[in-house]
């Protein structure tokens, strides 16, 4: 099911591109068509890539070795209380080649600061929200290693960054991944039957906010009351780009046509209508039918992940789909406040690992096949 409905949405968005539908020019639909296509080409990809265990198994350990990297970054950022992006030309390419101007207090966009003025840092990554993203898969891959190796030391090291992914993910300080973690665990409890910790979870929740209005700084508690209450700036900004959107798909079921929502590559900034959630992207631009079949694949990859995951035998048959289930699931948060599928590592990444997921779903469907057709032959 997901190929045919990742095949839909390719030839539906290219329809966008050739013909005559919206105000922006073909270059700029072209280059928002490419950013669509290249999520369908990751999760073909994972379809038909052939890959050994320990390549599967070298895969995860490098996605944890760049957690670890990232939160060596955010601690030298926080002790130096200097964004990294500052040293890096970050802002001089935003301002030459991204064509965005910095507007943020600290020669940055807003996005690497709180509504207080504390700073978000991002390590090595475009913007704190796709650090925070990055965290959410890290701790997933972390988990499902940490349950299934065996020894002191490797649950010692797996266990050590799964800390190091939430520690991370407080330095991003991004409320919808903070929020999209605890979503993570009581998904992940589901899926392994692990019901207690959905208790655990309750409890940690419960925890989190008595420690913000009891321990944390003015600042902090502050910065929570606003964001539940939507009454800062950055809470206000995205419902009215929500608004604004969903005005546009009332008023265009069929969409306005690409590159005219969100701040992926191709969109112009003077035909720029909402773009604080990616479904609402989608269906300003593409309308009402791809948003449809896009809520669709996300579903239907979950799903398959899941059955992948149960099928399973060997611990990479077990973990790819794993990570993808539980980080798709997750991930359904950052959606709803950003343009996230142009998080390239995440979005790749992911689309990847749910193809991946769906050949192995399929693999072990056909062995079940084969080994039915042996006993019955035998019998």
């Amino acid at each position: 099911m997901p190929d045919y409905l990742f095949m839909a949405i390719i030839v539906y968005a290219f329809m966008y591109v050739i013909l005559p539908i919206g105000s922006s020019p073909f270059l700029s639909k072209a280059l928002y068509f490419k950013n669509i296509l290249m999520l369908g080409a990751m999760y073909f990809f994972g379809r038909v890539m052939v890959l050994k265990e320990y390549q599967l198994i070298d895969l995860l350990k490098l996605i944890l070795t760049l957690t670890v990297i990232a939160f060596i970054f955010n601690v030298a950022e926080k002790v130096s209380n200097t964004h990294f992006q500052s040293l890096s030309g970050y802002a001089l390419w935003l301002e030459e080649i991204d064509k965005s101007i910095t507007s943020g207090n600290y020669g940055l966009t807003w996005t690497f600061e709180a509504e207080s003025g504390a700073k978000r840092y991002a390590a090595f990554f475009a913007n704190p929200l796709e650090l925070a993203s990055a965290m959410l898969l890290s701790f997933s891959t972390a988990l499902i290693l940490f349950l299934n190796k065996k020894g002191h030391l490797s649950q010692w090291i797996y266990g050590s960054i799964l800390i190091l992914s939430v520690g991370c993910l407080f330095f991003a300080y991004s409320r919808a991944s903070i929020a999209a973690f605890f979503l993570l665990l009581f998904f992940i409890a589901i899926i392994l039957g692990y019901y207690k910790f959905i208790l655990y979870g309750l409890i940690s929740v419960l925890v989190f906010v008595m420690f913000i209005f009891l321990f944390a700084t003015d600042d902090l508690r502050y910065f929570v009351i606003d964001s539940l209450s939507l009454a800062d700036s950055s809470s206000l900004g995205h419902v009215v780009e929500w608004i604004e959107g969903l005005e546009s798909i009332a008023a265009n079921p069929l969409g306005l046509g690409l590159g005219t929502s969100g701040n992926a590559g191709g969109v112009d900034a003077e035909f720029k209508v909402g773009g604080e959630n990616q479904f609402i992207v989608f269906g300003v631009q593409l309308g009402v039918p791809f948003l449809l079949l896009y809520i669709g694949l996300i579903i239907t990859s979950i799903y398959y992940s899941v059955k992948a995951y149960r099928v399973g035998v060997r611990l990479a048959e077990k973990a790819v789909p794993f990570i993808a289930a539980t980080f798709k699931f997750a991930f359904l948060l950052p959606l709803m406040t950003a343009n996230a599928e142009v998080y390239a590592y995440v979005a790749y990444l992911s689309w990847w690992m749910v193809g991946y997921s769906v050949q192995l779903y399929g693999d072990a469907k056909e062995r079940t096949a084969l080994g039915m057709k042996i006993n019955t032959a035998v019998n």
